[in-house]
Order: C-alpha cells, then structure tokens, then sequence
C-alpha cells in the first residue's frame, strides 16, 4: 500500500485529491497539511511514502518544506503540485532534488501516471511543465549561440565610435569632421564592420549593433 501525505492549504484541493489517489486500491492518504510548516512534522511523524506538495502556502511554501524534509534522516518521495509554470520555481525544485513537478491543471490521469513513475525511482513532469522547459533550454541555446557570435566579432575603439555616430545618424563627412580622419578612413571603417556583422548597409549594421547589444 502506497503512504501518502497531501499538503495543500485549499481543503476542496486536498479532498479531490484524495478522492482520485484512493480510487486505486493501491493508495492511502494518511494525512493532510494545510501549510509547509504542517508538511514538514506530518512527514516526520507519519513518514509517508511520497509527499504531494503545493507550493504556495502559508507559514512555509512548498518549496522551504520540501528543502527541509529533504535534509531529514526520513525522506520521502515529493512531487509538486502547483498552479505556477513559472522557469524559477522549476529549477528550484530540480535543483533541491524534488522528485517531480505537476501543473494542477495537468489531467488526473497523468498526475497518477507521476505517482507511479516517481515511486518507480524516475524524475516526473507534467505535460505543461515539461513545455516550460523545453522553452527554457530552447531559448537558452539561443542564448548561448548569440554569446559565441559576440564572441568572434572584435570591434576596435575607433570602430565603435564610428558606430555611435552611425547611430546618431551622422553622414561620413560628418564623422570624419567629429574624428579628425580622412571620409576615405570613415569609409574603411564603415566597410570593415559590415563584413564583421555579415550586414549590407547602414540600417542593417545599427539592427545588428541593436542586436548584439554592442554599444553600452
């Protein structure tokens, strides 16, 4: 028989839980927590097999219980029960070793697929929560490869003070005059960071510097 412990300080939340979980025979709710701080002695006195948690409750969220019990001689299985899909609270659960992640929005079948798969030694995360990642590192490869682009591209102090005056929409004689170079000079220069950034002309080249974020 699989223990488990709820903690969710909306009582109508708790009872349809309960309800679900002991529709499988192979289920028993042997307590409830109406905020983190209740979580964290139920746990010690009752020692459950697995502890479903919401994050945002009163006295301790989720998250501050969940690290404690963690850190105790007794640790049970945990797995998250929220309504947040927010990246934060993601990796904070990873990264403390919380056993997985369900929106509350997930179908109730999929939260009792979790249930068994982390009972089953495996991590769980809903379907909604596993969009939220896949965005996130998506996004943060993006990230990376714009790092590396930044990387590779060396601009020099002149060429930058060009660029600004580019971007304040100065003429080559103009820039020439405010720099005390040749326009022949301006237009080397010009040209040099087109082929740098991979840009065809002037609108294309302040985009790119936009872009890339290379003026502070």
């Amino acid at each position: 028989m699989l223990k488990v412990l709820l903690a969710d300080d909306h009582h109508l939340m708790r009872d349809g839980i309960k309800m679900f979980l002991e529709s499988d025979k192979g289920i028993k709710v042997i307590g409830e927590a109406k905020n983190g701080q209740e979580a964290i002695e139920m746990s010690n006195i009752l020692e459950p097999d697995l502890l479903l948690m919401d994050i945002s409750m009163p006295e301790k969220n989720g998250i501050e219980a969940a690290t404690e019990i963690l850190m105790n001689k007794y640790v049970p299985k945990i797995i998250m029960l929220s309504m947040y899909l927010d990246e934060k609270y993601i990796n904070t659960c990873m990264e403390n070793g919380v056993h997985g992640y369900i929106h509350k929005g997930a179908a109730k079948e999929e939260l009792l697929e979790g249930v068994k798969k982390v009972m089953e030694g495996q991590n769980f995360y809903s379907k909604e929560v596993r969009e939220v990642m896949v965005s996130n590192y998506i996004r943060n490869l993006k990230q990376k490869k714009k790092m590396l682009t930044q990387e590779k591209i060396v601009i020099t102090k002149r060429e930058l003070e060009v660029i600004k005056l580019i971007m304040k929409g100065y003429s080559s004689l103009q820039i020439a005059d405010t720099l005390y170079i040749s326009n022949r000079t301006v237009d080397t220069h010009r040209a040099n960071l087109m082929q740098k950034l991979g840009v065809k002309n002037s609108i294309e080249l302040i985009n790119k510097v936009t872009e890339l974020d290379l003026i502070e």
